[in-house]
């Protein structure tokens, strides 16, 4: 089953102030409420990455799929002039897909995996290209159990790991939980359930990947409640 939807027409068209297709206008798509970029893509499956921006045609239509998450849209004429900026935006799949989402990692689908054993440290530098780090106290999360959901893909059949690390506590290194795959087309996968660290302190927690051979790519991290 595919794991993209619509945002949010099937043949969504924009317009100038006058009334004309926007020619050549630009779609800038970010995570909600910032301004760090946010991949989208052209296949229901969420396979090819569209560009970010995404350049409108003559007739200012563009196709976009998202991931269950929240974006923001700023869209801006062929000049660079900004014609509306739309916050957030929500993908149906947030609604249909049986589970919450709490926080979006994302994650950039260009950028291959190569090492063969989870990046060491505790920085953004050590995460997977493109995710965000999340930061807070366990106490603050809603009651249910949690999960990392995502997309993996190996060039080569070979296993691609993601894995859920605490960078403050511990070792930074070391899984909280992970999930794996072999897939050569891209494949939606979900880690165990995820064991916070204890109330009391915010901690950084951040997503590290590897593969055992060749090269892989990741993107689409979610943290879920599943219940």
């Amino acid at each position: 089953m595919s794991a993209g939807t619509l945002a949010p027409y099937a043949f969504p068209q924009a317009f100038d102030d006058d009334g004309d297709p926007l020619d050549g206008g630009r779609l800038y798509t970010y995570q909600a409420g910032t301004t760090t970029p946010a991949t989208t893509y052209s296949d229901a499956d969420l396979l090819v990455p569209n560009t970010n921006p995404i350049i409108l045609t003559a007739g200012g239509r563009y196709k976009i799929y998202l991931g269950p998450a929240s974006y923001k849209f700023i869209l801006q004429d062929a000049n660079g002039v900004v014609v509306d900026t739309t916050d957030p935006v929500g993908s149906i799949g947030l609604v249909t897909s049986g589970v919450v989402t709490e926080f979006s990692f994302f994650g950039d689908p260009t950028s291959p995996i190569t090492a063969t054993t989870y990046p060491s440290g505790a920085t953004f530098t050590s995460c997977h290209a493109g995710t965000a780090i999340f930061s807070l106290d366990s106490a603050t999360l809603a009651t249910g159990t949690y999960a990392l959901k995502g997309m993996l893909l190996s060039t080569a059949g070979d296993l691609v790991s993601a894995a859920f690390v605490n960078l403050t506590d511990g070792s930074p290194d070391t899984p909280i939980a992970a999930m794996t795959s072999t897939s050569t087309t891209g494949a939606s996968v979900s880690s165990g359930v995820i064991p916070f660290a204890s109330p009391g302190a915010v901690k950084s927690y951040g997503i590290k990947t590897k593969v055992a051979g060749g090269s892989g790519f990741a993107w689409a991290f979610q943290l879920v409640r599943l219940t």
